[in-house]
């Protein structure tokens, strides 16, 4: 039995540090030259008081923040689309996504959404995403799903139905 070839390719960066989330404002800030992010998560870490602390941090930073909060364990396409909606209001340049896997896939997607303005609809699959994405920052709450490394996303399509790609 032999081993097929492959190319194994993940996030270019991953930074590890105690209290690191707090000082996410001036950490960006040296990153890009944006404004507007916008800052995805659920309402359970909202209500936690987790997510203050980030915004802070952020807003100290100088950066506009944009809190959508709606997602939930695996996030229909319409939790998605009232995100993207979200973000277009607000003309965002950049996403952070706060939280477990729904919350970093939903955010992954956002990015990709507003970004490349391709339809949903045609990114089902591997390798169907076509174009860019807006900067994208993952923040793990979790230690189960590794959403913040992979470039995949997982969906819940019409109902119950659940898509990657």
């Amino acid at each position: 039995m032999s081993i097929k070839p492959f190319t194994f390719e993940t996030v270019p960066k991953i930074t590890m540090e105690w209290g690191g989330a707090g000082r996410i404002g001036a950490t960006l800030r040296t990153q890009w030259a944006i404004r507007r992010v916008l800052f995805v998560t659920d309402s359970g870490l909202t209500r936690s008081g987790l997510v203050a602390p980030l915004i802070e941090s952020l807003q100290e930073a100088g950066f506009e923040v944009t809190l959508y909060d709606q997602v939930v364990a695996d996030p229909s396409e319409a939790i998605l689309q009232n995100c993207v909606v979200a973000g277009q209001a607000a003309n965002i340049e950049a996403v952070l996504g706060v939280g477990g896997g729904s919350s970093l896939d939903v955010a992954k997607l956002a990015a990709i959404l507003m970004g490349a303005k391709q339809p949903l609809s045609e990114m089902y699959g591997v390798d169907q995403v076509k174009g860019g994405r807006l900067p994208l920052i993952l923040v793990p709450t979790t230690a189960g799903t590794g959403s913040e490394g992979t470039n995949v996303a997982g969906i819940t399509r019409g109902g119950t139905h659940k898509s990657g790609g």
